[in-house]
């Protein structure tokens, strides 16, 4: 899982990889052009970014004592070949997961981004 909390985190992926322009609109929209400047991650969240191995495990890096089926979501969308899943644990704190629509994306993970879709 990559996390990114501030512009400079996308230099952690590859220009060429599908994901970058995904995260790159994601970091202009919820980070770059947030109301309160300068953009503290740690008061209002961040993006993290899915891969093959997440899907099934506990996200104790991120604190929690869940597996991405079990994250009590909010909801979720499809963009650009990517499911983004938000969890939001307080009035202002959120973490949007973006999760490639790929195939090893599947079982419990799968059902329950399908079911949550907007």
């Amino acid at each position: 899982m990559i996390t990114f909390k501030s512009p400079g985190d996308l230099a952690q992926l590859d220009p060429h990889d599908p994901a970058y322009p995904v995260i790159k609109e994601l970091i202009q929209v919820l980070i770059e052009d947030f109301p309160v400047q300068p953009y503290d991650a740690s008061a209002y969240g961040y993006l993290a970014l899915v891969e093959p191995g997440d899907e099934d495990r506990e996200l104790l890096e991120l604190d929690m004592p869940w597996r991405l089926a079990e994250v009590p979501w909010e909801g979720a969308s499809l963009r650009q070949g990517f499911f983004l899943a938000i969890l939001v644990t307080t009035d202002d704190f959120g973490l949007a997961f973006v999760v490639p629509d790929e195939p090893w994306v599947n079982g419990e993970l799968r059902q329950v981004l399908e079911e949550i879709l907007d």
